[in-house]
């Protein structure tokens, strides 16, 4: 049997930095005295070994007082047979710290070890699951909501749990529920934080979309037009699109979102501010009878007194870009402040100017969605590697195991050689 079954003999990392930390383990002999009639501090404090006797931490769990109960349920190497009894344990304490260490453990088994110690691990996961502490099931399902090896059963259960805090990592996160699950989530009510989260979820697809988007929920919509992973049907688009025009909260969302359609943008470019329809020029600058469709409908706004205070107060990106050039205050700090605007247009036509690039070059460099691209153009406008790391995270939305890290000491981890061959290639 594995050793988790009869206990763990202080296999972890932290268990051998713990044990360290202590005095050594006393004898067998002494350690049996202890557990049957020392003080509760001696009882307590030989509780803590994760080298002790599997026999005595089990003795351990039946300890009239919570203090030692607390650490044998914390303690990794206790067998799993005494969790069992303690995932039932009266103290509040005990149960969310033994919720701590399962759900820790559990999702790092090994495919023999779930095979083999499954249905008693998988029976302490139950319990505590179903725990009357909000706090006990909410660490169950942080720590649970990354696992591919634990049953649905209990992820669907988390996901349907009342309380927010354990429903919600579950609903962004787990990879346990399918679409169906989550169509069945919607469906029944979902409201709040938790349609919110829903629609966060990485890689959503379109149907699971569509049903955030028939909420008309304006948190849930607006995240899920922020949620760049998220595949949404251009009819779902476009309806969102029509109803966006009463809905502020959706205007920027909206129009900084990437591949609209183009009968999209072009609705889009009929109600939103003229700071958004500079955005969404300066993101189709490499298609000219988009950018024409757009500069018409400003000026047909302006014509009709849309945005005539709205203009007034309103100065291009570029311009702004260009003045702080000049004045050389176009710095990584002012760069930082207009992603934080999510000011895109302001950020492109900052990397133009201080990289001396042409403007469809830098929008190519931005638009490949590979690392390399945005960090020899970062290298090119003379910003820090970890700026060149926050350009790829923000601006081109670079997967991050696509990103390009920085070297030693804030260095670029290409040489100026390959940097300016990459960059004639797309000049």
């Amino acid at each position: 049997m594995l050793s988790w079954v009869f206990g763990n003999a202080g296999k972890s990392k932290r268990g051998r930095r713990r044990a360290r930390a202590r005095k050594k383990k006393p004898p067998y002999e002494k350690a049996r005295a202890i557990a049957a009639s020392g003080k509760l501090d001696e009882r307590a404090e030989l509780a803590t070994h994760e080298d002790l006797e599997p026999e005595i931490l089990y003795f351990f769990a039946s300890d009239e007082a919570p203090e030692v109960r607390r650490e044998v349920a914390e303690n990794v190497g206790t067998p799993l047979q005494a969790d069992k009894i303690l995932a039932l344990d009266a103290d509040e304490e005990v149960r969310f710290e033994l919720a701590r260490k399962i759900g820790r453990l559990v999702p790092h088994l090994s495919a023999g070890e779930n095979e083999r110690l499954a249905q008693m691990a998988i029976d302490v996961l139950q319990i505590l699951a179903q725990d009357d502490l909000p706090r006990v099931r909410a660490t169950i399902a942080e720590e649970l909501k990354r696992a591919t090896n634990v049953p649905t059963d209990i992820i669907r259960k988390l996901a349907h749990d009342v309380e927010e805090i354990v429903s919600a990592p579950i609903i962004e996160y787990s990879p346990l529920l399918s679409d169906q699950d989550l169509l069945g989530i919607i469906a029944s009510g979902l409201a709040g934080a938790k349609l919110v989260v829903a629609a966060q979820r990485p890689k959503l697809a379109e149907p699971v979309s569509d049903a955030v988007a028939g909420t008309r929920d304006v948190a849930s919509v607006a995240a899920l037009l922020k949620n760049e992973t998220a595949s949404i049907s251009e009819k779902t688009i476009e309806m969102i699109a029509v109803e966006a025009e009463g809905v502020k909260e959706w205007h920027a969302p909206m129009a900084l979102r990437d591949n609209l359609p183009l009968r999209t943008i072009r609705r889009v470019a009929s109600f939103v501010s003229a700071a958004l329809v500079d955005s969404l020029i300066a993101r189709n600058e490499l298609k000219p009878e988009v950018v024409d469709d757009l500069r018409r409908a400003v000026r047909r706004r302006i014509d009709a007194g849309e945005l005539a205070e709205e203009v007034a107060e309103h100065r291009p990106a570029e311009d702004r870009a260009r003045e702080m050039y000049e004045a050389g205050t176009l710095t990584e700090e002012a760069m930082i402040e207009a992603l934080d605007e999510r000011d895109n247009a302001f950020v492109r036509h900052a990397l133009v100017l201080r990289s001396g690039l042409p403007t469809d070059t830098v929008q190519k460099l931005i638009n490949t969605g590979a690392g390399k691209g945005i960090t020899c153009l970062s290298w090119k406008a003379g910003v820090s590697m970890s700026m060149a790391e926050t350009l790829q995270r923000r601006l081109g939305r670079v997967p991050a195991r696509q990103m390009m890290r920085a070297a030693q000491d804030d260095e670029y981890p290409l040489t100026e050689g390959d940097i300016q061959w990459y960059l004639s290639f797309y000049e």
